[in-house]
């Protein structure tokens, strides 16, 4: 595998003056500039073809895919109104709740039963949401995943929304000699931002949330079923977040070092079923 290469240059702080500002060189305005460009091309993509590319600047380890793949699908759960609130939300909420059930002091009967049925709710949410990612993390570390679907509503065959996260073009190699986890997540939502794929106005129905993962045929997974005659849904527009690595920097990719015709569909044996308050 080829070495993490340094990233881009750094971006001023925003504390800089006006001075600082009215200094600044051609070079740091045409970065500007292109900045600019870019982020007017990752919209126009995301709105014409539903799809977006984060590429990194270097490269990256399979934990941080499995990271990826985790906090894209949070992402989308609560961005598609299946979740009140933000995961990280919802697990502070969910304790704050259960510490003032248990609160002697509580004694009117309607409050509390309110109060039980949302902590019962928020806890089956987590629950399976806690569910697959423990099992996310175990595919990924018995095989390369190059893509995973997200299913909302709907069935296998038509679902109501279709997600898929693309990391075919992504270039592996150590944790050691890969780049941080946590700017790699800035980048990849800081994209999704810019490219506005997952907000509608429109209200959303709850629906259950299926997760396919491809995966390797041997892999010995043991809670993923296969699904040996799935195919991807045509019928519905594939929302697709493709994670890439700058091929300028390195050149193997997983597309060009794995045969991704031993590579099944494995589905997880539970769905995320959405709730709101």
């Amino acid at each position: 595998m080829s070495s993490t290469t340094t990233g881009p240059g750094t971006v001023p702080q925003e504390g800089s003056s006006c001075l600082e500002s009215l200094q600044a060189s051609p070079l740091t305005l045409i970065v500007s500039d292109n900045t600019e460009d870019n982020d007017a091309e990752v919209l126009r993509r995301a709105q014409e073809e539903g799809r977006v590319d984060v590429v990194f600047p270097g490269t990256v380890s399979q934990e941080g895919c499995c990271r990826f793949v985790s906090e894209i699908l949070k992402c989308i759960l609560y961005q598609r109104q299946q979740l009140p609130m933000t995961y990280d939300q919802l697990v502070y909420s969910q304790k704050k709740l259960q510490a003032s059930m248990q609160n002697k002091e509580v004694v009117s009967w309607r409050p509390v039963q309110s109060a039980d049925m949302d902590l019962r709710k928020c806890q089956r949410t987590l629950q399976e949401l806690e569910e697959v990612l423990q099992q996310l993390k175990v595919l990924f570390s018995l095989s390369l995943v190059p893509r995973v679907l997200l299913l909302l509503g709907g069935s296998l065959i038509l679902p109501k929304e279709l997600y898929e996260i693309n990391m075919e073009a992504l270039v592996l190699a150590a944790g050691d000699q890969s780049l941080r986890v946590s700017s790699c997540l800035r980048q990849l939502f800081r994209t999704l931002f810019v490219a506005d794929l997952l907000s509608d106005a429109r209200p959303v129905r709850l629906m259950a949330t299926t997760i396919l993962v491809l995966a390797h045929r041997d892999c010995g997974v043991g809670w993923f079923r296969p699904k040996l005659d799935f195919k991807v849904p045509t019928r519905v527009k594939n929302q697709i977040i493709a994670l890439l690595t700058d091929t300028g920097i390195c050149s193997a990719s997983q597309a060009e070092v794995s045969d991704w015709q031993d590579y099944v569909w494995f589905q997880a044996p539970v769905t995320i079923k959405g709730f709101s308050k």
